[in-house]
């Protein structure tokens, strides 16, 4: 799998009686057996909020966090953390439980590979 591009973004309300803007949307380009595809991954943006506290101590994820926001990489830990999202367009979490999972105990030699090259990129 190569990594094209990674984004991440706060939901705005279109409409008033939406809720929109509790939200974040995750996403990752990537390149799979010759095909290019985009996983998004929608979460509560309560989430995100709730577990960077949690991360800024774990010593793998303190220097990517210093270079990446969560909600940039949200989608890529997915992808990497379980390969039944590489059958999806679109994922949705909604369990605070089942989104720090996908961060804790993270995948340190396949994210550190996929982060610094995209780093690199970036610069």
């Amino acid at each position: 799998m190569l990594i094209q591009h990674i984004d991440g973004m706060e939901l705005e309300k279109e409409k008033p009686n939406t809720s929109e803007d509790f939200f974040n949307r995750s996403e990752v380009t990537y390149e799979c057996n010759g095909k290019t595809q985009t996983f998004h991954l929608l979460y509560v943006r309560y989430f995100e909020e709730k577990l960077q506290e949690e991360l800024t101590h774990h010593d793998f994820w303190k220097d990517y966090l210093s270079f990446y926001k969560i909600t940039e990489i949200a989608a890529l830990t997915a992808l990497l953390k379980d390969p039944e999202y590489l059958k999806r367009k679109r994922s949705y979490i909604n369990n605070y439980d089942e989104f720090k999972k996908l961060f804790i105990p993270p995948n340190e030699e396949l994210l550190s590979s996929h982060l610094n090259t995209l780093k690199q990129i970036t610069k």
